[in-house]
C-alpha cells in the first residue's frame, strides 16, 4: 500500500474517533442544559398561604427577590381598569431582611414589602392585554400578581396571604438560565463540531482508499552487472 494511502487512512480513523467523542460530550451538556431549563420551573414554596424564605444575595449588592402567582385567570369583571385578582389577594410582608440603599427611590420606599406588579411597565395590576404574564399558565395555570423583597440583603422572609400562593426566586431563576443557556451553547458547539470532524474523517477514509487502490509503490531499481570481460 502506498504510503499517502496509508497517511490518510490513519488520520480517518483518529478523526472518527475523535468526531465521536466530541459530539458525545457535546450531546450530554446539551441535555445538562435542558435539564438546567426544566429547573427554571421550580418553586420556593407551592400552593401555601404563609412560608419563610431565604434571600441569597451572592453578590452582597441585594437580590430582586420574589415574584408571587395565584390560580386564576386576567380578568376584569367589575370594569374598574384593574384586573380582578389583585383586588382580592392580600399578601403580607411579615419580616424581611435589609434593603440596598443603591437601588433607587423606588426600592427604599418599597423597602421589602409586597407590591403588586404584572409588568413592571406598567401601572401595577392595570387591566391590559399586554399587562399579562403567562410563563406559569401551563400546566400550572398560574397568574403572576406581584413581587417583594426587591433589593433585599442576603436573610429570612417570612409572609403571609389570603390566598394560596406559588413564589419564585427571581435572582435563582436568572442564574439559572445563564448557566442551561452556557450549556446548551457549548453543548450545540461540541456536537457540530464533532458532526464536522466525524464527516472529515469519512472523506480521509475516503480518500486513503483511493489512494491505496491507484497509487502503487515504487518498484526498487534492479540492477544487472555484466560479466567481467576477459
Amino acid at each position: 500500500m502506498h504510503t499517502a494511502g496509508k497517511i490518510f487512512l490513519g488520520l480517518g480513523v483518529l478523526m472518527l474517533i475523535g468526531g465521536g467523542i466530541m459530539a458525545g460530550m457535546g450531546g450530554n451538556a446539551l441535555e445538562d442544559g435542558v435539564e438546567g431549563l426544566d429547573d427554571l420551573a421550580n418553586f420556593a414554596i407551592e400552593d401555601s398561604a404563609s412560608g419563610t424564605l431565604n434571600v441569597d444575595d451572592k453578590d452582597g449588592e441585594g437580590d430582586l427577590g420574589f415574584t408571587f402567582w395565584i390560580k386564576g385567570d386576567y380578568l376584569d369583571e367589575d370594569g374598574d381598569g384593574r384586573w380582578d385578582h389583585c383586588a382580592t389577594t392580600d399578601i403580607t410582608i411579615l419580616s424581611h431582611p435589609e434593603v440596598s440603599d443603591d437601588w433607587g427611590d423606588e426600592a427604599r420606599e418599597l423597602n421589602g414589602s409586597f407590591y403588586y406588579e404584572i409588568r413592571d411597565w406598567f401601572d401595577g395590576c392595570e387591566a391590559d392585554e399586554e399587562n399579562t404574564d403567562y410563563d406559569r399558565a401551563d400546566p400550572e395555570g398560574l397568574i403572576k400578581v406581584g413581587r417583594a423583597c426587591l433589593a433585599c440583603y442576603a436573610g429570612p422572609m417570612e409572609f403571609e396571604s389570603n390566598t394560596e400562593v406559588w413564589v419564585t426566586y427571581d435572582d435563582e431563576i436568572i442564574e439559572e438560565l445563564f448557566g442551561a443557556g452556557g450549556e446548551l451553547a457549548g453543548g450545540l458547539m461540541g456536537l457540530l463540531g464533532g458532526i464536522g470532524l466525524f464527516g472529515c474523517g469519512i472523506c480521509s477514509l475516503i480518500l486513503g482508499g483511493v489512494l491505496a487502490l491507484v497509487l502503487k509503490d515504487p518498484k526498487e531499481a534492479t540492477q544487472i552487472q555484466q560479466p567481467p570481460t576477459v
